[in-house]
């Protein structure tokens, strides 16, 4: 493991030292990436393709924090998600102690946000996705329950499969499965276009995803001109997301294997250039 918070490094050590890496991430998970790419060396170019905001009405996820205590399960598929719940927990002058009843899931470092608010978490999956969640309750003999998925609720562009398919798989083991929109996530075209330049005159070494939703939004972005990705190397954050820019036409060269943190991302971006990949791929 690669230690991030050393600062005084030959360059000679640092792969990404003066790579352009253009990343899409939306505002909330943007300062810790850019430290990151920073701390590596990296010259971080920040295009926010994705928004993720507060929902306008809550009254559906309102109803299902009310009556917590009808659900065997609460599966957090992002720390968006969690967030969104203790605002509204806050909101409706609620405490964790709606939670006594219900058992929690959360993926990889989404855990911490849970554990620093005193709430427990009942199923980590070794394998931080929406599947692995799916999978771990069937190695339990967990095959039945009521379980509430707070998700985003998808505007202005196609919803990635990630949600649509989890909410299939825990259905085919028998759960009743509840999903509630908790914040929006919205495509972002405003003010990008310097960013869409670098892109498209050669000028950025590598281009980082962090979810589907992402990828999405930057080839609605580039419309006509979306090959330019195939000159350029893409690094994509974990399978799911891997899997998000395959379907889309988008062939990434980085997959991160450690996608429970950030961390992770940057060193599977380190060892592409370390191995060998050169500007565009």
């Amino acid at each position: 493991m690669i230690h991030f918070e050393k600062t005084l490094l030959l360059r000679e050590s640092l792969p990404l030292y003066f790579k352009r890496v253009l990343f899409t991430t939306p505002r909330n998970y943007a300062a810790k990436l850019a430290r990151l790419l920073v701390l590596r060396g990296a010259l971080p170019v920040w295009m926010p393709t994705i928004v993720i905001e507060p929902m306008h009405k809550y009254h559906e996820f309102d109803r299902a924090i009310t009556s917590l205590s009808d659900y065997g399960w609460v599966a957090f598929t992002s720390r968006n998600g969690i967030d969104a719940f203790f605002d509204r927990l806050e909101a409706l002058k609620l405490d964790r102690g709606v939670l006594h009843n219900t058992k929690v899931c959360a993926l990889g470092k989404d855990a911490e946000a849970l554990q620093e608010r005193g709430v427990p978490v009942d199923l980590l999956p070794p394998v931080a996705t929406t599947k692995g969640i799916v999978d771990e309750l069937e190695r339990r003999g967990i095959k039945g329950g009521r379980i509430l998925l707070p998700v985003p609720e998808v505007v202005g562009m196609d919803e990635p499969r990630v949600i649509p398919d989890l909410v299939g798989w825990l259905a085919g083991i028998g759960m009743d499965v509840h999903r509630v929109p908790a914040y929006t996530t919205t495509r972002n075209s405003d003010g990008l276009s310097a960013e869409k330049k670098m892109l498209l005159d050669g000028a950025i070494d590598m281009v980082a995803f962090t979810s589907a939703a992402e990828i999405e939004s930057l080839l609605f972005l580039l419309g006509e001109e979306r090959d330019v990705l195939q000159r350029t190397a893409i690094a994509c954050y974990g399978p799911v997301t891997a899997g998000g820019a395959t379907e889309r036409g988008v062939n990434p060269k980085i997959v991160s294997t450690d996608f429970s943190a950030l961390e992770g991302f940057i060193e599977a971006m380190e060892a592409y250039y370390v191995t060998g990949g050169k500007r565009g791929g």
